[in-house]
């Protein structure tokens, strides 16, 4: 009796994603009518993005969903329709502004509830259908980075190119750099059907070919390489003799059914805000601390602060408070005279540098040395909190963001702004872009 209930519960659920998607026919905030089943005939695929203002993954996620309508929406490749869709009862203003603000550009529809034919689908917000011009679906649930990114990707690709094709997508890199120094560790998803294996990344500055890097390890499909279960090592760059205006990473690899996501553009002539912050500088040390030297210096070379393990007992915890100016580059610099590092054979050591509550360096893996560079970014004006009253009351704030309160990567050339948002009762009201001091 068990085995015949658990084939019927498999074949509901085959039968749940091999639906044909109900047609959706709506006008959008500007005016102008859409019909799904339209866009489907024409051959292109369509994105579904049900969501409601006061969701803070439907903001999270909508910088990340502009990127991908641009890459493949009429302004890209034109193979996609992206139609964002309101289902809370909101008023047209209200949803106008809040997408406005999240950054969101294509199609925004303003329904008082989920239509009736898709309520089966949808339990969570942000929730997606991605939709075939056979008029299959696919959904997919929440917002998670870079996953959900992975999913509109393969999904996508389903539609395009069946269940046999070789896809990689190359995601916008963490970096840092300052002086020539630059460190990138590069995110790379499988978005194909197949386990990939041996990957060429070529990087350029200012469109002259710097080096490659050859990764030859194999990545499951609906997997990155920073994802912890993938069987991977992540992916590093590090050189200290970049001085051009940006750096591209750009993947090479044979049969790639969409190379239009296969590299990324940095911009290297940031600047940064002014003035000073004050850091903590924090070394745990393994059983050998004699072992251990450390120096902090500036865009000049000349030493901020430096020391060693000499007198330290084994497993102790240095510790440095500096102010440092925001406008300047510093680089840390940690050697171990032994070749062992201090982690983790001789003991659980590792270096912190912090700047209130963000972390700036972190690290317990090196052998001989390391060298971080890195930027301060400048504390924030205090605002008053206004109209709030509710109880339940917090505040959620992030160093990299536009005066438009968009995320990005790094600090731009105006600077990295904060944006503070305002919770009530676990509900998002409004936010606020602070200009640092």
């Amino acid at each position: 009796m068990t085995k015949k209930l658990f084939i019927i519960l498999l074949i509901s659920h085959s039968l749940l994603f091999a639906q044909t998607a109900p047609n959706l026919v709506a006008t959008d905030l500007d005016g102008i009518s859409h019909n799904l089943y339209d866009y489907l005939d024409s051959g292109k695929t369509v994105l579904l993005d049900f969501f409601i203002v006061n969701c803070t993954p439907c903001q999270e996620a909508a910088s990340h969903m502009d990127d991908f309508w641009r890459t493949y929406g009429p302004n890209g490749t034109d193979q996609l329709e992206i139609l964002s869709i309101e289902v809370y009862n909101n008023s047209d203003e209200t949803v106008k502004e809040t997408t406005n603000n999240w950054g969101i550009n294509n199609p925004v529809i303003n329904l008082d509830n989920i239509p009736e034919a898709y309520i089966p689908f949808i339990n969570v917000y942000p929730n997606y259908i991605m939709v075939c011009p056979d008029r299959s679906i696919e959904i997919i649930h929440g917002f998670d980075f870079p996953a959900t990114i992975l999913s509109w990707e393969q999904s996508s690709n389903n539609c395009s190119y069946g269940d046999n094709y070789t896809d990689i997508i190359l995601f916008q890199p963490e970096i840092t750099h300052c002086q020539g120094n630059v460190y990138a560790n590069i995110d790379i998803g499988n978005s194909g059907s197949s386990y990939i294996q041996g990957i060429e990344i070529d990087v350029f500055i200012d469109s002259t070919q710097y080096s490659s890097i050859y990764w030859n390890e194999i990545l499951p499909p609906g997997l990155t390489t920073n994802d912890p279960d993938a069987p991977t090592s992540s992916i590093e760059f590090e050189s200290s003799n970049i001085f051009g205006s940006n750096i591209e990473f750009e993947i090479n690899v044979t049969g790639d059914a969409n190379p239009s996501n296969n590299n990324v553009i940095i911009d290297l002539t940031n600047e940064t805000i002014t003035n000073n912050r004050n850091i903590n500088i924090e070394i745990l040390t393994d059983n050998y601390p004699q072992d251990l030297i450390w120096r902090l210096s500036d865009a000049n070379n000349i030493t901020v602060a430096e020391g060693d393990g000499i007198g330290i007992q084994p497993n102790d915890l240095i510790s440095l408070n500096l102010d440092l100016d925001t406008s300047m580059c510093y680089t840390f610099t940690i050697i171990d005279d032994h070749g062992d590092g201090i982690c983790c054979d001789f003991g659980e050591g590792y270096y912190l540098i912090t700047a209130g509550e963000d972390t700036l360096i972190y690290n317990n893996i090196f052998l001989d040395f390391k060298i971080h560079s890195f930027y301060v970014a400048g504390e924030i004006e205090e605002i008053d909190i206004e109209n709030v009253n509710a109880q339940n009351v917090k505040i959620m704030h992030s160093s990299f963001f536009n005066l438009s309160g968009q995320q990005i990567a790094q600090p731009n050339k105006y600077g990295a702004y904060i944006r503070k948002d305002f919770y009530e009762n676990g509900l998002i009201k409004s936010h606020k872009i602070i200009i640092p001091k």
